[in-house]
């Protein structure tokens, strides 16, 4: 009969204990259920937030255009001169490079892409369209850098 009741207090241990667990799921679902209502409001806010900012963005956005089209900017003196020194080298470059490529056929000589590229390294050294004309000037044959009295300080190369 010993075994009867311990059979049974058993068995009320074991429902005690799957009550108790079945509660604590139970509330760790309604738990999770609320952070997922407490996270589904913070992501709410944080777009709203956003969306105030984007409009505010495009707001001063369109002001500043507006007054970009009332009164249109006008360039420093310096950079429409800069300007033009570029677009005057890197035309002077596009006539070299044409001048060589003219060179290089039978009874034509070197001598106007040569005076274009020395004309580009006297007066924009430190340009792109300077180095540009160096390498230009590194491309044509010994024999014509010798006519021309083509140096090393022209074509770049450091002795």
């Amino acid at each position: 009969m010993s075994t009867f009741w311990l059979k049974i207090a058993a068995l009320v241990i074991i429902i005690i204990i799957g009550v108790v667990l079945l509660a604590n799921f139970l509330s760790s679902g309604i738990n999770e259920a609320t952070d997922f209502e407490r996270v589904e409001k913070l992501v709410e806010a944080q777009e709203a937030k956003f969306q105030a900012e984007l409009a505010e963005a495009e707001l001063k956005a369109k002001q500043a255009k507006a007054k970009r089209a009332d009164k249109p900017p006008q360039p420093q003196l310096d950079e429409m001169e800069q300007l033009k020194q570029n677009i005057e080298a890197s035309r002077l470059y596009q006539w070299a490079e044409t001048e060589f490529r003219i060179a290089r056929k039978p009874l034509m000589s070197y001598k106007r892409c040569v005076d274009f590229c020395r004309q580009i390294i006297q007066r924009w050294p430190d340009s792109a369209e300077a180095a540009k004309a160096r390498v230009l000037l590194r491309r044509i044959p010994e024999r014509y850098r010798k006519q021309y009295n083509i140096t090393d300080e022209e074509m770049g190369i450091s002795s």
